[in-house]
């Protein structure tokens, strides 16, 4: 386990894959993180179509609120080598999305602003895509954007993305 002092952040997590069995994936991504933070609720399970991208496979989504006391780079570095460790096949040079067995995004960490090469938060694009907008609403529809200064709620209502997600009964 990671302890990197008492400083305790919440944060946002995206959980996304569109190959396989992903319920699994991330049962087996859960296993993996929770040496890392404490997972403190789970959003429903949101099924959408690919966003930006081309496939015939739709995605499943999930928001988690953690607890941790990683820095956000580190926090990024596990999350990517669990990606990894789950099959995900990243092509570095390419900008263009694909499918994918797991993908897990920082969205927020608390309210913090962060803009560096290797990580922007909160996630530059969790505005423009309703879907994960939607799991956050779920949680915590009140959460304001620490640069946007609004509520999760209020970037829902106004989210230009016209493909809603369909929540999954039973998850």
């Amino acid at each position: 386990m990671f302890n990197l002092g008492d400083t305790k952040t919440q944060a946002h997590l995206l959980l996304g894959g569109n190959l396989g069995d992903v319920r699994l994936t991330f049962d087996k991504a859960e296993s993996l993180l929770l040496k890392s933070f404490r997972i403190l609720q789970k959003s429903s399970l949101y099924e959408s179509e690919p966003w930006g991208m081309e496939s015939e496979h739709f995605f499943i989504n999930q928001v988690w609120k953690i607890e941790t006391a990683l820095k956000p780079d580190l926090l990024l570095d596990i999350l990517l080598k669990v990606e990894e460790d789950l099959g995900r096949k990243r092509n570095r040079d390419s900008k263009v999305y694909s499918d994918r067995t797991i993908d897990i995004d920082i969205l927020f960490m608390g309210d913090k602003v962060l803009n560096s090469k290797k990580l922007v938060i909160p996630h530059p694009r969790l505005h423009l895509r309703a879907f994960t907008l939607q799991a956050l609403v779920e949680m915590d529809p009140n959460f304001r954007h620490p640069t946007f200064n609004k509520s999760i709620s209020y970037l829902l209502e106004n989210c230009s993305d016209n493909v809603k997600a369909r929540r999954l009964i039973g998850s």
